[in-house]
């Protein structure tokens, strides 16, 4: 089948007029056959009318007196007649009849007989068989009708009909034939016209290219058939313009992030080289190059796992494990920033709450909770892991300051960064992306929402097998 849409379109139009007009001609052929045939038939009826009178019933013996009809004497396609007294002898035949008989066709009183027949001289023809008492010819008044009947058989030649109904179909058909090249013809250009609109768009997004993806098509004027598509259309090319500017920056940020930890990595080892020094510098410097090799190690460690994440190439393998005793490990690594900025952190877990799922994918998630809170609450604020109620497995809330509005819907997007409104940190926006993946293959959802008091809540829900309920001291108001 072609791919054209415009000649599938018309193509379909076509086939639907075709039949719809082979059915119009059909149909008007039928209805002129007949009443083509009607015609003849009435013609008919009244021949054998004026026949079935010319026989009379007299005293004397019935008789036939024949007046001369033009139909019955002419030599090029005549018509016939046959009159039989009561059913059996033949009472009278018209001139052009001459030895030959025609059929009676079974007619009954009052019910006239039509049949179509061969006429004697071999053309095909329609006949009529009409049976009737005799005509009584200067009766007594209020005499009876004869009590014997005549039937009378008049055949006529169907060419003038048949003749008729040919030039009437040949016309019927050209016409036909001509309509419907005319409202072909239209059709293509109906529908050439009607997806102008389309192809317009189509030229419009060939012309596209990476550097104009945040140029919206225009939607105006657009038949409503094809605004939504092009409006779902610039939804998506706006998110590709905004992907690609997060990776451009993303890209930019992560070789801030590596350049940055390696070139203080460089410095240290290239001053503790310089010179001799005693073992506590050499340490000092050990422990500072370390410290810089374990932060690069942790980005490029989050890297490799949204990576995995994106080709599904991560297992999960489920066993109990107690909540608050994974808060407080995760926590540990961000003691000392905590500290620095006088930090306040409390865990706020029942100690018997566990929770059936894969325990170091949950530590990436409670991790990279804690180290957006640690790197982005303000100094003097606190920090707090909490159970949930329902299908809520852990909220983590710090007092603030509030996620504006506007980031919210995105927060947790791949290379979204929220430093502008929370101030501090050097993170490069795949934390919270790598929590909604992690979360996405352990069954959870990730959510962030601002509090009435300022204060911002992470919260992880999903349904959890073997999770202990908690004490409803440890529970958080709703």
């Amino acid at each position: 089948m072609t791919r054209s849409l415009r000649l599938r379109l018309t193509l379909a139009v076509v086939i639907v007029l075709a039949a719809v007009l082979a059915t119009f001609a059909v149909v008007v052929h039928l209805v002129l056959e007949q009443a083509l045939v009607r015609q003849l038939d009435v013609r008919l009826a009244g021949d054998a009318a004026a026949v079935a009178g010319m026989a009379e019933d007299d005293p004397a013996g019935p008789e036939f007196e024949y007046e001369s009809l033009p139909q019955f004497e002419r030599q090029v396609r005549p018509s016939y007649f046959e009159a039989w007294l009561d059913g059996t002898r033949v009472f009278a035949r018209s001139p052009t009849l001459g030895a030959h008989d025609l059929p009676t066709l079974g007619a009954r009183p009052g019910a006239p007989a039509f049949a179509d027949v061969t006429l004697p001289d071999g053309r095909p023809g329609r006949a009529i068989a009409l049976r009737q008492p005799l005509r009584i010819e200067d009766g007594p008044p209020g005499a009876g009708p004869s009590t014997r009947l005549v039937t009378v058989v008049v055949a006529e030649g169907t060419e003038e009909v048949r003749e008729t109904l040919a030039t009437m179909v040949r016309w019927l058909w050209a016409l036909a034939l001509g309509a419907f090249a005319a409202a072909a013809a239209a059709a293509y250009l109906i529908v050439a016209r009607g997806l102008g609109p389309v192809r317009a768009v189509a030229a419009q997004i060939e012309r596209l290219d990476a550097d104009e993806l945040d140029r919206p098509l225009p939607t105006a004027s657009l038949p409503e058939e094809i605004e939504p598509v092009v409006r779902k259309l610039n939804e998506l090319l706006a998110r590709l313009a905004a992907s690609f500017a997060r990776e451009r920056r993303f890209t930019a940020d992560v070789s801030h992030e590596l350049r940055t930890p390696l070139a203080a990595l460089r410095t240290t080892l290239e001053v503790a080289a310089a010179q001799d020094r005693p073992a506590a510098a050499y340490r000092a410097a050990i422990r500072d190059a370390t410290a810089l090799a374990t932060q690069t190690q942790a980005l490029v460690a989050n890297l490799l796992m949204l990576a995995r994440l994106d080709a599904r190439q991560v297992e999960v393998e489920t066993r109990e494990v107690g909540l608050r005793a994974l808060v407080d490990d995760c926590w540990r690594p961000f003691e000392g920033e905590a500290a620095a900025r006088r930090l306040r952190f409390a865990n706020e877990i029942a100690a018997d709450t566990t929770v059936a799922t894969d325990p170091d994918k949950l530590r990436i998630v409670i991790a990279n909770l804690l180290s957006n809170a640690a790197a982005y609450t303000a100094a003097d604020g606190s920090i707090a892991a909490r159970d949930g109620d329902g299908r809520t497995l852990l909220e983590i809330v710090d007092s603030g300051p509030r996620i504006p509005d506007e980031l919210l819907p995105r927060l947790f997007d791949r290379f979204s960064r929220g430093d502008a409104a929370r101030s501090g940190g050097v993170h490069c926006g795949i934390g919270l992306a790598l929590v909604r993946g992690v979360c996405a293959i352990l069954g959870l959802e990730a959510a962030a929402e601002n509090a009435a008091d300022g204060s911002v809540c992470f919260r992880i829900t999903g349904a959890v097998r073997g999770r202990a309920r908690p004490s409803p001291a440890m529970s958080r108001a709703s």
